[in-house]
């Protein structure tokens, strides 16, 4: 039972070398030294731990950076031990971290999350309100961590503008039986008894358009490593599409029976203007 979480400023090399064996249990694989995380901090970024009843069980970091010609904080980790997950952990982490950006003078944050991940997808877009219109090819090239190897390190480039209309008075759904428009799909998951697939992309002009993708990525029935490369170049070939003709994700729901994740692109969106919503 989970009686105390804390978020805290890490101070402590010794504390921060922790993080290393955070990662490992979290990825499987490529651990970031904790010399660099410290480096971040002695520079002006920004490093917070997660405490549940004083042990440390996660953490976030970034640091400065500039993209689309403005500074902003580029966070580049955050990781929550897999037993302390799907406690809202992360959520706390990400809040702390708009929170010490506000105070520091910064109105953007940006990280990379891979699209394919249902999990992050709804913890970015569905709960913390990030958007994106960026999609990174290879961003990370070949990766030999347990999740990622053997597929393409494709992600999305995500900005959280913490200070914009959005971010407090944007519309939230969690189901897409929730949604107040209608929306053509774009892609769309095929479930049968053995396997799940996606559908040939759609060429649509919908003001507002949909992408399906798999709730578990890592679980796609008979041959499911050969199915998660199929699954992420369909999605590039879907987000490269609708991106290039100007729509932007801004939300991220599941649908009724928690079998698809479902991205909502919105053509023309601005996050400071409340008409384009």
């Amino acid at each position: 039972m989970v009686n105390k979480i804390e978020i805290k400023d890490v101070r402590d090399p010794n504390e921060i070398k922790k993080f290393e064996d955070i990662q490992f249990k979290v990825w499987g694989g490529g651990v970031v030294p904790s010399h660099l995380i410290v480096a971040v901090k002695e520079v002006g970024g920004v490093v917070k731990g997660a405490y549940v009843d004083d042990k440390l069980v996660g953490f976030v970091y970034g640091f400065i950076g500039k993209y689309k010609g403005r500074y902003c904080i580029y966070s580049h980790q955050l990781a929550v031990l897999p037993q302390y997950q799907n406690l809202g952990i992360g959520e706390k982490l990400k809040i702390e971290q708009m929170n010490w950006s506000i105070d520091n003078g910064y109105d953007l944050i940006i990280w990379t999350f891979d699209p394919a991940r249902s999990k992050n997808a709804w913890l970015n877009i569905g709960k913390l309100g990030v958007i994106t219109n960026t999609y990174l090819v290879e961003h990370y090239g070949e990766m030999e961590d347990e999740l990622n190897r053997g597929v393409p390190s494709d992600r999305f480039m995500v900005e959280w503008w913490i200070k914009s209309p959005w971010i407090n008075e944007r519309p939230r759904y969690r189901f897409d039986k929730d949604l107040k428009f209608e929306y053509g799909t774009a892609l769309s998951l095929i479930k049968d008894e053995v396997k799940i697939t996606p559908s040939q992309v759609k060429h649509l002009d919908d003001e507002y358009v949909s992408i399906e993708i798999p709730i578990d990525f890592d679980n796609l029935g008979q041959d499911t490593q050969k199915l998660k490369r199929i699954w992420k170049l369909r999605m590039r070939e879907a987000f490269q599409y609708y991106f290039n003709r100007g729509y932007t994700v801004i939300h991220f729901v599941r649908n009724q029976y928690m079998d698809r994740g479902i991205y909502i692109l919105k053509r023309g969106f601005d996050p400071y203007d409340k008409s384009t919503w």
